[in-house]
């Protein structure tokens, strides 16, 4: 069975992973300008390839409480499907820091199981352990699409 490469990252000492396939790029987070009107937990927008992208704050869209971020901290650039547009486009995730590029044998992916409605798993795939640790695979489309699709359409029919 072929092994599914995965980068991992921290955010509010949690170890997260995105499929190697979505990613694009691996920038610094410096510069990062507030985008109007937009939820908080987005971080701004950020260039790359002279292109503007939309940055989410991880830490924010994961319930997480704020921090200041370091000088270690990053933007993954990942390609995913926006809902509203029916496309792929780019996003940024804002994290703590970039670990590793890791491998998994699929095998070892667990699901992620909602136990009660306040338990929402709508941003997680999965989760395996490695060294030790619990590690969350991120599903970037629904980060930026769940429930935000449906104000968005709305505001774009105005």
């Amino acid at each position: 069975m072929e092994m599914i490469k995965y980068l991992t990252f921290f955010s509010a000492g949690r170890k997260f992973a995105i499929p190697f396939h979505d990613i694009r790029t691996v920038l610094v987070a410096d510069k990062l300008q507030k985008i109007p009107e937009f939820p908080d937990y987005f971080a701004g927008s950020c260039l790359w390839n002279d292109t503007t992208v939309p940055v989410i704050d991880a830490r924010a869209r994961l319930g997480f409480e704020s921090t200041e971020y370091t000088n270690r901290s990053c933007i993954i650039i990942c390609e995913t499907k926006f809902t509203v547009r029916n496309k792929l486009g780019l996003i940024g995730i804002l994290t703590d820091t970039v670990s590793e590029m890791t491998e998994l044998d699929p095998e070892k992916l667990q699901p992620v199981e909602a136990v009660n409605y306040e338990a929402n798993t709508r941003y997680l795939t999965g989760v395996f352990a490695e060294n030790g640790d619990v590690c969350y695979i991120i599903d970037t489309g629904m980060m930026v699409n769940d429930c935000d699709a449906e104000t968005v359409r709305g505001a774009a029919a105005e």
